[in-house]
């Protein structure tokens, strides 16, 4: 289990997603490293975690419901069939690239599920929970939270659902 933070840093480190951990006294670990991707292949090669162990959140727009965050291993991907059953919707989509800092307050590649700009539902993956410890954005670039993912689930009530919301990776297209 991650060790408890005994201070935060201010001013550079400090995200609002830290500030909640640190003053919920809630135990974690946070983990900086050099940043280019910025994706969760990136974070497991760097902090030496398993793929499965990196949390993405992902901010989702329904039309019936408006926003949400959606939180998945990073060996998955969000089903968004799958998300627009579990909420009765027709459908569920990406939010749009400009959205995603107005709404979080954290830009692509750093969104935290805690302290963002409004409360959201979330939806988290069943497959989370079955970690140790995972790993999470602490909302900025190169910066990531290493927690118990049954700590993150306290914290996230009563705004959060778990559900089995991801399948397997397609195969990239990109080119290597």
């Amino acid at each position: 289990m991650p060790q408890k933070m005994k201070g935060q840093e201010r001013g550079s480190s400090s995200t609002p997603a830290l500030k909640i951990l640190t003053e919920k006294q809630i135990p974690f670990r946070l983990a900086t490293f050099s940043w280019k991707e910025k994706d969760a292949e990136e974070v497991s090669r760097s902090l030496k975690i398993r793929l499965r162990q990196v949390v993405k959140t992902l901010l989702l727009k329904a039309p019936g419901r408006g926003f949400l965050l959606a939180l998945c291993p990073g060996d998955r991907q969000v089903d968004l069939k799958r998300l627009a059953h579990l909420l009765q919707e027709k459908q569920v989509e990406m939010a749009a690239r400009d959205e995603v800092h107005k709404i979080t307050g954290y830009f692509i590649g750093g969104v935290s599920p805690l302290g963002t700009r409004r409360e959201l539902p979330v939806l988290m993956d069943s497959l989370i929970l079955t970690e140790e410890v995972i790993s999470i954005s602490a909302g900025r670039w190169g910066h990531q939270i290493l927690l118990d993912p049954h700590l993150l689930r306290e914290l996230l009530q009563p705004r959060l659902t778990v559900a089995d919301i991801s399948h397997e990776k397609e195969p990239s297209a990109r080119l290597s």
